[in-house]
């Protein structure tokens, strides 16, 4: 998959984008704090957030963000610890904290809901966002979504035990991101040294290294996965066929803890979807979430009270929004349809499945 021309021109750095801060409130061993986040934010319509996942930053998205920002208002962040956001002192990276930072960046951007599409850990910490405040999550999708499998490099793996991440985590060169990169990717064309740079840059920091390296320890996949069991909201998950790292099988797990899920394959891609194949992913996207609504208004017809986190639209009797007429498919042409029972004995936090049969793994491909 060739670059998109509007992704080749895409550059992450603290000079690019916005900042916002954040006040994390006071818990048991830890203070108040303010972090700061990066983000990036363009295009006007229903917000949609875009959350990567662990060692990466808001670059991953490159392939897609101008083009969803035509239907849009589309904003993606640097998690704490990653990009160009600060590495909080006192903040742990549990998959609470990390919930709670992307709830309190959307009240300090007035926004009360918002649709959104996490990447692999990223999109756990996304769904522990669902489980936490609904209300802030609308339509959501999780794409490869899991956490530390065995299938990863052992120089992510070794970042679990504390006594050998105090050494691994100094063991990050452009070389090792390079190799995680061809393991990710189907399209091996499309990993370049302008590529490999911009993910090795953040990571080249010792600080973003440390908070990676406790972001990792404090991952908890099997934490988010029981609280999911109880929610019914709507979930797209969606895997590359080829991917490595996230077995598309696992499928099979989580159709056996969430009551309303959907699940999709995408064909001819590895782990990050969004950057091997971004056209088929933006039509799923274009498909899944509504660009327009009626009786949506611009951000700046509306007065916002953060205390009880409602909009009210001044004189929205004299305002004519336009009316966009939206018709949501009833199923996608990547629908898997995997129907067996989920290994209740799942090894370590990654859920391992036996492979699909050539049968299901062709059945609607996109």
């Amino acid at each position: 998959m060739e670059e998109t021309l509007s992704g080749k021109l895409f550059v992450n750095s603290r000079q690019v984008g916005d900042y916002i801060d954040i006040i994390m409130p006071e818990g048991d061993k830890r203070p108040e704090e303010q972090i700061r986040i990066h983000y990036l934010e363009a295009g006007i319509g229903e917000p949609l957030l875009l959350i990567h996942g662990l060692g990466q930053s808001l670059y991953t998205w490159r392939n897609l963000f101008a083009e969803l920002s035509e239907s849009y208002r589309v904003i993606a962040i640097d998690l704490p610890g990653h990009g160009y956001s600060d590495r909080p002192e006192y903040f742990c990276y549990s998959m609470d904290e990390m919930a709670e930072a992307i709830k309190l960046f959307l009240d300090e951007k007035e926004i009360i809901s918002a649709h959104m599409i996490g990447f692999s850990t990223g999109a756990m910490y996304m769904l522990r966002l669902l489980t936490m405040f609904p209300d802030y999550v609308a339509n959501c999708i999780a794409i490869s979504p899991g956490g530390i499998s065995k299938q990863m490099p052992s120089l992510i793996r070794s970042m679990k035990s504390p006594i050998k991440a105090v050494f691994t985590r100094n063991l990050f060169s452009f070389g090792d991101v390079k190799k995680c990169l061809q393991e990710c990717f189907y399209d091996q064309t499309a990993i370049d040294d302008r590529v490999v740079n911009q993910y090795y840059e953040p990571l080249s920091d010792g600080y973003t290294r440390e908070a990676l390296m406790y972001a990792v320890q404090n991952f908890d996949l099997r934490f988010v996965t029981d609280q999911l069991k109880e929610t019914d909201h709507e979930i797209l998950l969606l895997w590359g066929k080829e991917d490595k790292w996230h077995l598309p099988n696992n499928s099979v797990f989580y159709q056996s803890i969430l009551q309303n899920g959907r699940y999709f394959l995408v064909r001819n891609s590895g782990h990050i979807v969004q950057e091997d194949t971004p056209e088929k992913l933006y039509q799923v996207i274009l498909s899944y979430i509504p660009s327009a609504t009626y009786g949506y208004y611009p951000p700046q017809y509306f007065s916002y009270d953060k205390d009880t986190r409602e909009q009210e639209v001044p004189g929205a009797e004299d305002l004519e929004p336009e009316q966009t007429e939206y018709e949501q498919e009833d199923e996608l042409d990547t629908e898997i349809e995997i129907k067996e029972e989920a290994d209740p004995a799942a090894e370590e936090e990654e859920p391992e499945q036996s492979a699909p049969s050539a049968e299901e793994a062709n059945d609607g491909d996109l």
